[in-house]
């Protein structure tokens, strides 16, 4: 099986994807490992297709249980062990592997790969992986094997020495995703160009086209088509990935969870929302800088909304407004579906948009309560 392994800070969900997108698209087998869920965990084992069934993926686990093929006690290294004895069972061609966290230490890195992806690289997760970016960039680029083509986003200089001088001591040919020049956007997808073709993806977040490029990159470097790149990429559904559903209200469903992917998604409102009344529904874990996301988001809206989706990861509900309220008008509702409806009402009645950003589980949470599905 030849396996595409993706690290990074932000995107790397879109770009397994896209990848996989492609891949299925030139008529080979593939299978796709991410992380994290919306709804339900098999959203996270794909292949050729279709979702993992309830059934199947309890069958897996109670196998790598048995058999102890996990390479630690976590349940994330139990999930990726399943997926990767499923792919083998279905005699997949090949497969798409995001890390969960980090590079060195995940437990996908026991792949490899056919190719190495690197997204953008910035500041997440630093009590586990570092204080500095060239700390964070050189646990990223802990899954960069010797001999194996890196393909990397363009990144804050002090990641692409990091990345620069691993590839150097490994004999690895580096590439670094070409140039977007985005044509259209709209709040029905993008065109783009990169790299002398153009694309169109669905996606309407600012970064996607960057990340999209990527993704065309990295297919065109394991020598699948353009035909097969083009059509891989147009149908590509990225859901709560700056994820526009209209109705009553209107809502924008985004897993934007650090300062970097909030900054993006500031900028995607600036672009198709600017006019409009905003609403802001929040929630984050705690090891993350909630004050410089409440900074940054608080501008952009006319009222603010906050919750707690994890009672004993996340972010106390009450810290969360307290930053908030140094900006703009602030209400607190521990119970996330209460926040949820309570929020919505607010942009009815302002005719205006629902935000959803903070954490993959709260826009998860919210899409499930729409009855859209995941994917």
């Amino acid at each position: 099986m030849k396996y595409v392994h993706i690290a990074g800070t932000n995107g790397k969900g879109s770009a397994a994807e896209y990848i996989y997108q492609i891949i299925s698209a030139a008529g080979e087998t593939c299978g796709l490992f991410t992380s994290p869920h919306l709804v339900s965990p098999t959203e996270r084992f794909r292949a050729n297709g279709r979702q993992i069934s309830t059934e199947e993926l309890d069958a897996l686990l109670e196998e790598v249980e048995r058999r102890k093929l996990a390479v630690n006690g976590s349940l994330f290294a139990a999930y990726t062990a399943a997926a990767l004895l499923w792919f083998e069972r279905l005699g997949l061609r090949y497969a798409v592997l995001e890390t969960g966290l980090g590079g060195r230490l995940d437990p996908t890195n026991v792949v490899t790969p056919e190719i190495s992806v690197l997204t953008a690289i910035g500041y997440d997760h630093m009590g586990l992986l570092g204080d500095t970016i060239e700390k964070i960039a050189s646990e990223k680029a802990g899954i960069i094997k010797p001999g194996v083509p890196v393909i990397s986003a363009r990144q804050l200089p002090e990641a692409e020495r990091v990345i620069r001088e691993t590839c150097e001591q490994k004999g690895c040919a580096l590439s670094f995703a070409d140039d977007v020049t985005v044509v259209d956007a709209s709040l029905s997808g993008q065109t783009f160009e990169s790299g002398g073709q153009r694309y169109r993806i669905r996606g309407i977040g600012e970064t996607q086209p960057e990340i999209a490029a990527l993704a065309a990159l990295a297919a065109r470097k394991m020598g699948f088509g353009e035909d097969a790149i083009r059509e891989g990429l147009a149908r590509a559904v990225l859901p709560c990935r700056t994820q526009y559903i209209p109705g009553a209200p209107d809502m924008l469903l985004d897993g934007a969870h650090n300062g970097p992917a909030v900054a993006a998604l500031c900028r995607t409102l600036d672009r198709y929302f600017a006019d409009r009344n905003k609403v802001l529904l929040f929630a984050c874990m705690q090891d993350k800088d909630y004050a410089d996301m409440a900074a940054q988001l608080a501008p952009c809206f006319d009222r603010v909304f906050v919750t707690n989706v994890d009672p004993v990861r996340g972010a106390p509900a009450g810290k969360l407004a307290e930053l908030f309220g140094l900006h703009i008008a602030c209400s607190i509702e521990d119970d996330p579906q209460l926040a949820c409806e309570a929020a919505a009402e607010a942009a009815r009645i302002a005719d205006g948009l629902l935000v959803v950003c903070g954490s993959f589980y709260l826009a998860g949470l919210v899409l499930r309560l729409t009855g859209e599905p995941p994917g």
